[in-house]
């Protein structure tokens, strides 16, 4: 069982407060500038690209994942040429653990993640967040059992809490794409113009059966901070993704996991006024 905040605002300590409000604005401020129509347009033309080398990005290059680093180079274009942004980012984060895009401001550390996913390929990282331990700073007191392992072992969270008095945040923008080999063309997935659904595997009979979360394609969400994990009640995470070390019988920790939309979703400010810190759209 995994826990939704706490909205008691008046336990919050001084702390949460400034971290609870810091997640909001900085939330809403990525939220402007990612779905704005400019940068939808632009992660189109990224994908128009694609497409007119499409035998070469696939069959020469055999890159398994054809969006990720132009998503990436466009996330960190756009992040440090918004006007939204502007006078606001004083430095890079100076930190080796940490995500695709991390910059320090006058009052916190914010970091981006991008998650390019593929609708046939690793779909289930599409249902929930995946999290990676240099992108979280959340304190996940309970260990996970791991059933097909035999064991129970600790979360492993990387990233530093504070940088110079400075909460480290953590932002995760993920999209939702789709190779289709038969046709040669690659896609921000929209569910409507499929009938049998490239998510459903071959063992499925009826692929039909349209699942909503993948009804959009691109989403952004907040990973809350370690100082709110007593909030959640020290857990928040769902599963475990990978293991550290990986392909071992005995791993002694994680290195990516899972936490459900819902909870990232129900969020409350140092007032305790609802707000969603996690919202998703069409490209």
């Amino acid at each position: 069982m995994v826990f939704n905040q706490n909205n008691d605002f008046n336990s919050y300590t001084k702390e949460q407060k400034k971290v609870l409000d810091l997640e909001k604005k900085y939330f809403n401020i990525l939220f402007k500038i990612f779905s704005h129509q400019n940068f939808r347009d632009e992660l189109r033309a990224i994908m128009n690209d694609i497409n007119s080398n499409w035998n070469r990005v696939h069959k020469f290059w055999g890159k398994a994942n054809v969006v990720d680093l132009a998503v990436e180079r466009h996330i960190n274009y756009r992040i440090y040429n918004d006007s939204l942004l502007k006078n606001i980012i004083k430095s890079i984060y100076p930190s080796v653990i940490s995500s695709d895009t991390a910059f320090v401001t006058n009052d916190a550390v914010i970091n981006i993640d991008s998650k390019t996913i593929s609708v046939s390929g690793n779909q289930n990282d599409w249902t929930r967040q995946t999290v990676g331990c240099n992108q979280t700073s959340f304190d996940n007191k309970l260990n996970f059992i791991a059933k097909t392992k035999n064991l129970s072992l600790p979360i492993t969270s990387l990233l530093k809490s504070y940088h110079k008095s400075k909460p480290v945040l953590s932002f995760f923008l993920s999209t939702l794409y789709y190779s289709d080999d038969k046709n040669q063309k690659d896609s921000w997935y929209i569910d409507s113009k499929y009938k049998n659904k490239p998510y459903y595997s071959d063992k499925t009979k009826d692929k039909t059966i349209v699942k909503e979360i993948f009804e959009k394609n691109i989403k952004f969400s907040c990973m809350p901070h370690n100082e709110l994990s007593s909030l959640f009640e020290y857990n928040i995470i769902a599963g475990v993704k990978s293991y550290k070390p990986p392909d071992v019988p005995k791993p002694t920790g994680t290195s990516s996991v899972r936490v459900e939309h819902e909870n990232l979703k129900h969020r409350y400010d140092a007032n305790g006024d609802y707000w969603e810190g996690m919202k998703l759209w069409t490209i």
